[in-house]
């Protein structure tokens, strides 16, 4: 069985990570790329596990753009339908605008960004997830600046991000995530996305 991902068109690193995920029902089935870590979603009166994914890849030559991500996971999301509507998020051309606001809390203070999401529904036999995805490519230094004044707070000590994700429905239920680090997977986290959040871009590499 093939697994449907999202492919970005300024996200071509992470497209190539995810497109080798996909392989047959009788092959050992790889785990994602990137870092993860569980958080908790709420939606109204729904409250449910939720993982954290990121991702930080490197420009290689001209043909392959690195990414610096954070995707939102949401296991069962079928269930959710009546109250949230994923449709608008799903696919490389999705369009619902700017409907993410992302806040990161750490030791140095606050930092956060609206963004747009894309997303896909991923079906593994009895698992069921949707998966919203913010990224910035290595090459578009004000996108990857944005993302990385984020994302930079997790990684100085225990912190926490948020992910408020606005629905696409008019007068829709929100979705607020959250994520809480300990010092130990701050530690891991900054060592995964160092080089997304150096300062040094990579533009024409």
């Amino acid at each position: 069985m093939l697994f449907r991902y999202k492919f970005r068109p300024r996200s071509t690193a992470l497209a190539a990570c995810l497109a080798m995920l996909a392989v047959s029902g009788n092959a050992k089935e790889p785990a994602p790329p990137g870092i993860a870590y569980d958080g908790e979603a709420r939606t109204g009166t729904d409250t449910r596990p939720v993982r954290f994914r990121f991702l930080c890849t490197s420009n290689e030559g001209p043909d392959v753009t690195g990414v610096l991500s954070v995707e939102l996971e949401i296991p069962r999301y079928k269930q959710m339908r009546a109250i949230f509507d994923f449709d608008p998020f799903e696919g490389p051309d999705a369009d619902a605008g700017a409907k993410t606001l992302l806040q990161g809390t750490g030791a140095r203070g606050k930092s956060s960004g609206r963004f747009m999401a894309s997303g896909s529904a991923i079906e593994n036999g009895a698992t069921d997830y949707f998966a919203l995805d913010v990224a910035a490519s290595r090459r578009e230094p004000g996108a990857l600046r944005k993302l990385a004044a984020v994302l930079r707070r997790l990684v100085d000590g225990a912190a926490a991000l948020t992910w408020n994700q606005d629905n696409a429905k008019p007068k829709g239920t929100p979705m607020v995530a959250t994520l809480d680090l300990v010092r130990s997977q701050a530690e891991e986290l900054k060592t995964a996305l160092a080089p997304c959040l150096s300062g040094h871009q990579e533009i024409g590499r």
